[in-house]
């Protein structure tokens, strides 16, 4: 049971299904009208970036979107496996939203696309992401947590930050080679670079302090902070899991932007998602044989 603190919502439960359940239909709409589906809407950026699209799509497909409806359906029959589901979508739903959105080549004449007409579905993802964020985070207490121990967490976080660090090196580095040369290999920045940037800002900005801070989180403060961690273990995960898609589909269809040093990528994000699953799947190990208990005063 959560404790009493953790009771005190900001959103009620049923508000807080439905726009997960909104969302996750949102998601579903954006995948079938997109690339991946029946190629409705035509995204402005390089063939590249499409694949990218459809990388995200199919991972939304596979995982955030049952994350989202299982959840909402979840909370509406108030069970507690509800705010465990939906906590792992809201910054990620924000991050999609933000990266489909904004990251077009609207000012090349070079792609034509009808994006723009349909910015009402990323703007569903980034407002009802900022609500989830709001209606699921208080759903938690101390009490949620597990207990920590501390030899074997050491590791694993220095394993972690250190894997985030790389990574944060590997985007680093190829500003700095746009930069230096304005270009990466296979044209991977001239042919779109607003998609560029802003992977590399909303990346750097946001995803990698975010998971440092979950980790700091997790060896400073895990109870206190239980909420935080499956939130921020949670965006790691579905964000984990959509870029080691995109991966996936930017080798099968012989991406030439994967390539050169973009190519250590292929070996960065699978560990990063192992990781993060890992550490995901130990931070939760102590509900997994409790799917059927109710939310405590709902």
């Amino acid at each position: 049971m959560t404790d009493s603190s953790a009771q005190e919502t900001f959103i009620p439960g049923y508000a807080v299904a439905a726009i997960a359940i909104v969302c996750g239909a949102t998601l579903a709409l954006t995948a079938v009208l997109g690339p991946l589906g029946i190629g409705i809407i035509h995204y402005r950026t390089s063939q590249s970036g499409i694949w990218q699209v459809e990388g995200n799509d199919l991972a939304n497909l596979v995982l955030m979107v049952p994350l989202l409806l299982a959840g909402g359906i979840c909370m509406l029959a108030k069970k507690t496996a509800s705010k465990y589901l939906l906590i792992l979508t809201p910054i990620t739903l924000m991050y999609t939203g933000l990266s489909y959105g904004v990251g077009e080549e609207y000012g090349n004449s070079a792609y034509t696309g009808n994006v723009e007409s349909y910015f009402w579905l990323y703007l569903i993802l980034i407002i009802g992401g900022l609500l989830l964020l709001v209606g699921t985070t208080p759903l938690f207490g101390e009490r949620d947590a597990p207990s920590f121990g501390r030899r074997g967490l050491r590791i694993y976080v220095g394993a972690f930050a250190l894997f985030l660090l790389i990574f944060a090196g590997m985007w680093v580095s190829q500003i700095l080679q746009v930069i230096n040369t304005g270009d990466l290999a296979g044209n991977g920045y001239t042919s779109a670079p607003v998609v560029f940037w802003t992977i590399r800002y909303l990346d750097l900005g946001f995803s990698i302090p975010l998971g440092l801070l979950g980790l700091i989180l997790l060896l400073s403060k895990p109870k206190k902070a239980y909420s935080m961690l499956l939130l921020f273990f949670g965006f790691g995960l579905t964000t984990g899991t959509a870029v080691n898609t995109v991966a996936l589909v930017e080798v099968l269809n012989h991406d030439p932007a994967v390539t050169g040093a973009a190519a250590s990528g292929l070996v960065i994000f699978p560990i990063l998602g192992i990781l993060l699953y890992v550490g995901f799947f130990y931070i939760i190990r102590d509900k997994l044989h409790m799917p059927g208990r109710k939310i405590a005063g709902k």
